[in-house]
Parts: structure tokens; C-alpha cells; sequence
């Protein structure tokens, strides 16, 4: 399993009805600009009687949504360490940083302290 498939499965993606799924987002990205301007997304629209507030990219394709994860872990987080990388991705001020790291580590079969490749990544 790559790193953005094991990201996907922690983040619900493969559940029916999941934020994730719902913005063919699998790595549930915040929207940014450039979510916008290079994949076509637009700020999450959150349906009726669910308490959350809007603010993931929601993509037009789940296609666009993977190339969006895969773009932003390429771009952003290359030769980090997989533990630093998730103290980024996923800060502890909002997250289990460390039960996602381990998650994605056992998942993929990385250490904490393996380098993030383009080829781990997906």
C-alpha cells in the first residue's frame, strides 16, 4: 500500500458517506487556492443536520482528488521523514499525530523514521 492509499483509508475515504468521500477528497485537504486553480475544487458544502464547518476542497472527480493528495505530498513534504511529515500533515493541535503516523507506517510497511520517496508516496 503507497502512502496515499493508507491516507485514504484513515481518512474514512472507503466508507460510504464519509466527509472524504463525499468531496472526493481521500486526503481531506483543506481548500487553498491552489486546490481551486489547479483541480477545479470548491469549498465543501456540508449537508443538512451534520455539526461540521466547512473547510475541505471538495473535488469535481475522485480522480482529481488523488492527483491533488499525490501534488501536495510530492510538493510539500518529499525527504521528510514519515513521522515529521505527519506532524505537518496532520498536527497534533487537531489530530493523533502519532496514531495516524503509526496507522500509515503499518500500512505501507515504512519506519517512522523513513524518508518520504516519490515511490512511497504513490
Amino acid at each position: 500500500m503507497t502512502i496515499i492509499q493508507a491516507i485514504a483509508e484513515y481518512e474514512g475515504f472507503n466508507e460510504p458517506h464519509t466527509r472524504a468521500q463525499r468531496n472526493n477528497n481521500p486526503g481531506n485537504i483543506n481548500f487553498a487556492p491552489w486546490t481551486a486553480e489547479q483541480f477545479g475544487a470548491v469549498l465543501e458544502t456540508i449537508p443538512a443536520g451534520i455539526n461540521e464547518q466547512p473547510r475541505f476542497a471538495c473535488f469535481p472527480t475522485v480522480d482529481q482528488g488523488w492527483s491533488a493528495l499525490r501534488t501536495l505530498l510530492t510538493k510539500d513534504y518529499l525527504g521528510m521523514t514519515l513521522i515529521a511529515a505527519f506532524n505537518k500533515y496532520a498536527p497534533p493541535v487537531e489530530n493523533n499525530t502519532n496514531e495516524y503516523a503509526a496507522f500509515v507506517a503499518r500500512e505501507t510497511g515504512l519506519q517512522l523514521e523513513d524518508v518520504l520517496t516519490e515511490e512511497n508516496i504513490g
